[in-house]
C-alpha cells in the first residue's frame, strides 16, 4: 500500500469533506453521510483521517478511497480515469483552505507534529496495511466485534514484532531509519504480535501509537506505547467537547464512538488525574461524566472517585462518575443495548457532589447487594465448601468474608484446626487461592502437617523413607499435590521472617487479590505479628485488632486468626479486642477425650450458630465432623 505523499500533503493541508459540497454531520470524532454510491438515503458513509489524511469508507456497500477518488466517482464519473483525476485534482486544489479553527487554541493543546507525525503516520498506516493481511488480527477484532472496514475508521492496525518490513516501507515514504528510530524509541523492545491503535491529541495529530497484546493471556505489558511522548493526554481527545465521558478501556472509547456517542475519551488504564482534566478543560469541558468497571475492592473505588470529585471541583468542573455492575463494560453494553441505553444512563445520573456521591454510591451498593442475593439459589452455599465438615458449611452457609477468631484448649489444637481447614478448603474449592501464615511454627512443619494428613500418617513418618514401599509411594503422591497447589498458585504457606509486619502484609495481599478474587488468609500465630503502626493505641492487642479490621474491611475475604483465649465461667475471656471485632470465634475444647466445637457470633443475629463434635485421626492429627 504505497501513498502518494505529494497529493496526501495536499488533501491534509487543503481540503475538508465539508468543502466538497455534500451535507455532512458529526458522528463520534467522524464525520457521516448518505453514500451517493448505492443508497442517497443510508447515512451509512463515514470520512475519518485516522490514517493521517481524510478518506471516506461506506460500511454497507464497501465504497472506499481519498477525497481525489470521492471527487473522481461523484463530480467526473462519465470521464476516463486519467482526465476523470486530473479534474479532481485540479478541483481540490481550487478550493480554499479551510479556516485554521485552532489558530487561537489554548497552549494545553499544542503538541508537536511535522517529522514526528509523518513518522507515526506512516507507522499508522503500515500497520493497518498489515492487518489487512493477517489472519490472527482479523480473528481479535472479529471476537472484539469489529471488522477491518470499522477498524480503518480509527487507524486500528496490526504489528508483527517484526520491525524490518516497515522499516523498508518507511523508505519508500522518504522516512530515515533514524527518524524511526527517534521517534518510535519503543518499537524494537516489544517483539510480540499485537494490535495497533494510534492515538492522537486534540488537532488531530497522532501523538503515540499503542499496541495491545493479541489474545486473553493479558500480563503487565498488555498494553505498550510504542513511542515515548505525553501519557496525560486522554485518548480520544476532541476539540469543542463540552460534556466529555470518560472510560477506562481503549475498545471501550472506540465503541462508543462507532455508536455516534460524542466525547469519549479513556484514560488507557491509568489513574484520572489533573492533567487530564487541563486536557479535557482546553478543549471546552464543562462537566466530565467518568465510567467505571466494577472492582473487587469497592471501598478503595469510593476512595479513588472521590478523589476525582475533589479535582474536578478545583477546576470548576460539574462531575458525574457511574461505577458498572459486575463483569460489565461499555463495549459491552452499547454493543448489546445500543448508545441510547448509555446516554439515557449518563442523563439519569445526578451531578456529584460529596454528599450525592456517597447516596448515589450506596443505591448502586444495595441494588448489586439485592442482585447477587436473589442470583444465589437456596440450595446452594453462599461461601467456600468443607467437604469434611458438612454441617458447619451448612449451618453457616459456606465460609463468607469475614473477620473470624480461632482458639482451643489445650492450645496446640487451633493449629490442628486451622491446618485441617486449610487443607480441606484448597481440596474442595478449585477455584480458592490460601495464604497460611504461620507466625508461630517453621514452613516445613506445615509442609509435613498437610503430607500427614493427605495419606493419613503421622508427622514422624513422613519425614523420612518408610521401610513399606507403599507408604512411600503415598507420600510421593500426596508430595506431588501438594506441589500441584502451589505451581497452580493455589496455595502459598509464609513463615515469620525479620522484615514481615502488618505494612508488607497488606500491600502484598492487596496486590495478590487482584489476580485471586477468590482468596483466603489464615494468620496463626495472630499474637507474634510484628506491628509497625497504629502508635496512638497502648494495647498491644488492640493495635493488632486495629490493623486486622483494616485488613479486612479493604480485602472483604474470610479472614482466620489463630490466637489464645481462655475458658471460665464467664465464658470466653482472653484479648477483648479480638472478641469484640472479630465476626465469630471459633472455640475449640478437648472434654474427656471428645473434640467440641462451637461458633458463636453477636453479629449475625445469633450467639451460637454451630456446635459439633469432630473427630482427629490418632496418627494424622487431621480433624473433621463426627
Amino acid at each position: 500500500m504505497l501513498i502518494d505523499q505529494e497529493h496526501t500533503g495536499l488533501m491534509r493541508l487543503k481540503t475538508h469533506p465539508r468543502q466538497l459540497g455534500i451535507p455532512v454531520s458529526r458522528w463520534g470524532r467522524n464525520l457521516i453521510a448518505c453514500c451517493p454510491f448505492h443508497s442517497p438515503e443510508e447515512t451509512s458513509l463515514f470520512f475519518y483521517d485516522a490514517l493521517g489524511y481524510w478518506r471516506y469508507r461506506c460500511l454497507q456497500c464497501g465504497s472506499e478511497g481519498d477525497l481525489i477518488e470521492f471527487v473522481m466517482r461523484s463530480r467526473f464519473n462519465g470521464m476516463e480515469e486519467p482526465a476523470a483525476r486530473a479534474e479532481a485534482l485540479e478541483f481540490l486544489g481550487g478550493l480554499e483552505p479551510e479556516q485554521d479553527a485552532f489558530q487561537d487554541e489554548h497552549p494545553w493543546i499544542k503538541e508537536i507534529g511535522g517529522e514526528k507525525s509523518k513518522v507515526l503516520e506512516n507507522f499508522v498506516r503500515y500497520c493497518h496495511w498489515a492487518a489487512c493481511k493477517s489472519p490472527s488480527s482479523a480473528e481479535f477484532l472479529e471476537a472484539r466485534g469489529w471488522n477491518i472496514g470499522q477498524a480503518q475508521l480509527y487507524g486500528i492496525g496490526y504489528y508483527s514484532g517484526d520491525p524490518e518490513p516497515f522499516i523498508s516501507y518507511c523508505m519508500l515514504s522518504g522516512v530515515e531509519r533514524h527518524q524511526i528510530s527517534f521517534y518510535l524509541d519503543n518499537l524494537e523492545a516489544y517483539h510480540e504480535p499485537r494490535i495497533t491503535i494510534p492515538a492522537r491529541n486534540s488537532k488531530g495529530l497522532i501523538q503515540s501509537v499503542y499496541g495491545r497484546l493479541i489474545g486473553d493471556d493479558i500480563h503487565s505489558h498488555a498494553y505498550v506505547s510504542y513511542a515515548s511522548g505525553p501519557s496525560d493526554i486522554p485518548f480520544n481527545i476532541q476539540p469543542e467537547n463540552e460534556k466529555p465521558i470518560i472510560v477506562e478501556g481503549f475498545f471501550d472509547a472506540l465503541t462508543a464512538d462507532l455508536a455516534g456517542i460524542p466525547g469519549v475519551v479513556s484514560t488507557m488504564y491509568q489513574e484520572l488525574t489533573l492533567s487530564h482534566l487541563y486536557k479535557l478543560k482546553a478543549c471546552g469541558a464543562e462537566s466530565v461524566t467518568v465510567i467505571l468497571r466494577r472492582e473487587a475492592n469497592r471501598r478503595e473505588q469510593e476512595y479513588r472517585i472521590q478523589s476525582y470529585l475533589k479535582m474536578a471541583e478545583s477546576m470548576n468542573l460539574k462531575f458525574k462518575s457511574i461505577v458498572l455492575p459486575k463483569d460489565e463494560t461499555i463495549d459491552q453494553i452499547v454493543r448489546k443495548n445500543g448508545a441510547d441505553q448509555l446516554l439515557s444512563l449518563i442523563d439519569q445520573t445526578e451531578t456529584d457532589t460529596v454528599h450525592t456521591h456517597r447516596r448515589s454510591m450506596l443505591l448502586q451498593d444495595i441494588k448489586e447487594n439485592f442482585d447477587t442475593a436473589m442470583g444465589c439459589p437456596h440450595n446452594v452455599s453462599v461461601g467456600y465448601s468443607l467437604s469434611s465438615f458438612p454441617k458447619l458449611t451448612r449451618e453457616i452457609d459456606g465460609i463468607q468474608s469475614g473477620c473470624f477468631y480461632v482458639s482451643s484448649s489445650p492450645f496446640g489444637l487451633k493449629t490442628t484446626l486451622l491446618s485441617s481447614m486449610a487443607l480441606d478448603l484448597v481440596q474442595s474449592n478449585p477455584k480458592l487461592k490460601l495464604i497460611y501464615i504461620a507466625l508461630e511454627t517453621p514452613r516445613r512443619q506445615i509442609f509435613d502437617r498437610f503430607v500427614a494428613m493427605m495419606i493419613g500418617e503421622s508427622v514422624l513418618t513422613v519425614r523420612k523413607q518408610n521401610a513399606n514401599e507403599f507408604t512411600n509411594q503415598q507420600i510421593l503422591e500426596a508430595t506431588r499435590e501438594l506441589m500441584g497447589y502451589v505451581r497452580g498458585n493455589r496455595l502459598e504457606i509464609w513463615e515469620d521472617h525479620p522484615a514481615f509486619d502488618n505494612i508488607e502484609l497488606m500491600s502484598i495481599l492487596k496486590e495478590e487479590q487482584k489476580e485471586h478474587p477468590d482468596l483466603i488468609v489464615i494468620i496463626d500465630g495472630i499474637d507474634h505479628l510484628k506491628i509497625s503502626d497504629r502508635s496512638d493505641l497502648a494495647d498491644i492487642h488492640e493495635r493488632r485488632s486495629s490493623i486486622m479490621l483494616d485488613l479486612y474491611k479493604a480485602l472483604d475475604i474470610p479472614l482466620f486468626l489463630g490466637g489464645e483465649l481462655v475458658d471460665s465461667e464467664q465464658g470466653l475471656i482472653g484479648p477483648r479486642a479480638y472478641l469484640r471485632d472479630s465476626d465469630a470465634i471459633y472455640w475449640l475444647e478437648s472434654k474427656c477425650g471428645n473434640l467440641f466445637l462451637s461458633v458463636d457470633s453477636k453479629r449475625l443475629g445469633n450467639n451460637n450458630i454451630y456446635q459439633g463434635n469432630l473427630s482427629i485421626d490418632p496418627l494424622s492429627n487431621k480433624m473433621q465432623e463426627s
